[in-house]
């Protein structure tokens, strides 16, 4: 009896000799929650339309603020919330979300070309990356409150910002815990002085009702790095200064306005 070979196709071959699922690269999406006054995006740098609540933007978009406007932004699938605050400029350079099997590893760059922003970051699982760059600095965001500035100016209100300087006077590499500022001039990190408080409250007030309705309040914090008060939050008033909280309370809103942008 006559045994013939069974030939398979070659791309069969492989489905069968792979079990493990590989890695699978996606795009992350940013969504427009709310906005405030006039603001307007662009997906090519050159031509730009309203910007409107409900919009879902990808990768590569960039996104604009008039001189009395906001907009506040969701990436839902890296638990962070933002406040784009007045003539602001913010381009979504890098939004990879990549799962393996039950894991879920996060890179997200934003470039911050103009203006501020205020943001809410829950902690993400090791190695994912949330970064914020300037022109001349990058801020990377662990489980924290923040805000930055493209001046380059980071104040950290909760958990811990880490940044990375390039400019006046060669690089620095500091770090910056809740309740102290970065300034870019002295390339310090001092204690945040309450007038920087006062004039960002009605932002960080707004910022934090959204981090609250998408579930990543102040329980979802990188505490590891919270200056080493052994798991509690550090919490800044703009009346009171640094403190410690044990729980999720909010900003007063002393201030109507944006006032400046200015930290430390």
């Amino acid at each position: 009896m006559q045994v013939w070979p069974i030939l398979l196709p070659v791309g069969m071959l492989v489905m069968m000799c792979v079990w493990a699922p590989a890695s699978e690269l996606q795009s992350g999406e940013l969504s427009i929650k709310s906005v405030q006054g006039m603001a307007t995006y662009s997906m090519d740098h050159s031509s730009w339309a309203a910007l409107k609540p409900g919009m879902v933007l990808g990768e590569g978009a960039e996104l604009k603020t008039g001189a009395d406007a906001s907009a506040d932004l969701e990436f839902e699938y890296s638990g962070t919330v933002l406040r784009l605050r007045p003539d602001s400029v913010l381009e979504l350079a890098r939004l990879d979300e990549v799962v393996a099997e039950e894991n879920v590893i996060v890179n997200t760059d934003l470039n911050l070309k103009a203006g501020s922003i205020v943001g809410s970051q829950r902690k993400l699982a090791k190695p994912s990356t949330f970064t914020i760059t300037t022109p001349n600095d990058s801020a990377t965001i662990r489980g924290t409150e923040y805000l930055v500035t493209s001046a380059g100016a980071v104040m950290c209100f909760r958990g811990e910002v880490a940044v990375n300087a390039s400019h006046q006077g060669g690089p620095v590499s500091v770090e910056v815990p809740a309740g102290f500022s970065f300034n870019p001039a002295t390339r310090q990190v001092a204690a945040t002085t309450s007038a920087s408080l006062v004039s960002s409250s009605h932002d960080i007030q707004a910022m934090r009702e959204n981090a609250d309705k998408l579930g990543i309040g102040g329980d979802n914090f990188d505490r590891d790095n919270c200056d080493g008060d052994h798991g509690h939050d550090h919490d800044v008033s703009p009346h009171k200064g640094h403190h410690h909280h044990h729980d999720h309370d909010h900003y007063h809103d002393d201030n109507n306005g944006h006032g400046n942008d200015h930290a430390g």
